[in-house]
């Protein structure tokens, strides 16, 4: 139980954190670069402990899931600057749709009663979250919309990408597809703000560091929580933890002031992951 809960409090560190960087308007391009560089190389520290098993599936999904990372991060800035941090949170979880559509339309893995009325309500959840505008008044509502369904998008595209690595049947190969995931979005970040010719301030820096040792802890505390509990109270413990720890930090202590209907939104999400991960146990 002790890893599922500082799964849950890492993962809610790492949105958080990004909230707070934004908030100091520090340069995000390299506080995402800072993050993904501490994540790979914690990631390289776990690998060598674990055992190195190196194939096909695991570097050529790991590129992939990298990038979709990579894209995905700065939708997620975008989510987070328009519509908070508490939202986000509870649109990356939703996320789970589409991996779920693609396993009703390709592998024939048809859902459970509880898992539709999950989708449906999902649905309905996004469609009252997404009605936030530019709070500069810089982008138009049009586009505040594409930054919350871009970040649904690739969000749910990475779930995809882990989904068919799984179908592959290479779990050896679980810690090299995660490690290389993290390394190639930090390389990608590394150009980026190596091409703007800008050195990271000591504050970016840190706030970096912190948040990419978040975003690796919390893999290592799922999986460990994972071999101490069944994936039935994991995934749905987890999702929905780390919607309401995100939910409650961001409100009480970050100045996030969702209206009536957005918080409607963030209760039927949390819902919603409850529905859409819980599987009846096997008998």
């Amino acid at each position: 139980m002790a890893a599922l809960v500082l799964h849950i409090l890492f993962t809610s560190g790492f949105g958080l954190g990004l909230k707070g960087a934004i908030q100091r308007r520090l340069d995000m391009a390299i506080v995402g670069g800072v993050n993904y560089v501490v994540a790979a190389l914690c990631g390289l520290i776990w690998v060598s402990q674990a055992g190195i098993v190196i194939g096909v599936p695991g570097v050529a999904f790991g590129t992939i899931n990298g990038l979709c990372y990579f894209a995905a991060y700065f939708a997620l800035l975008q989510t987070i600057f328009h519509h908070g941090v508490s939202i986000a949170r509870a649109v990356g979880q939703l996320a789970i749709l589409i991996p779920l559509a693609f396993s009703i339309l390709v592998w024939g893995e048809y859902p459970s009663v509880g898992q539709a009325v999950g989708m449906v309500v999902g649905i309905g959840a996004l469609l009252l979250m997404n009605v936030r505008r530019d709070p500069t008044g810089s982008t138009s509502l049009a586009g505040v919309r594409i930054a919350l369904f871009a970040y649904l998008a690739l969000s749910g595209s990475a779930r995809l990408v882990a989904k068919v690595f799984a179908e592959a049947g290479a779990p050896d190969e679980k810690p090299v597809y995660v490690v290389i995931a993290f390394i190639v979005t930090a390389v990608a970040s590394i150009y980026l703000f190596a091409k703007g010719g800008r050195t990271p301030t000591w504050t970016e820096l840190a706030w970096g560091a912190g948040i990419g040792i978040c975003n690796m802890v919390q893999i290592a505390f799922f999986l460990a929580a994972l071999e101490q509990l069944p994936g039935i109270v994991v995934f749905p413990a987890a999702a929905c933890g780390a919607l309401v720890v995100t939910a409650v930090v961001a409100i009480a202590f970050l100045g996030e002031r969702p209206t009536a209907r957005h918080y409607v939104g963030i209760a039927a999400s949390t819902l919603a992951v409850v529905l859409l991960y819980w599987r009846t146990p096997p008998h």
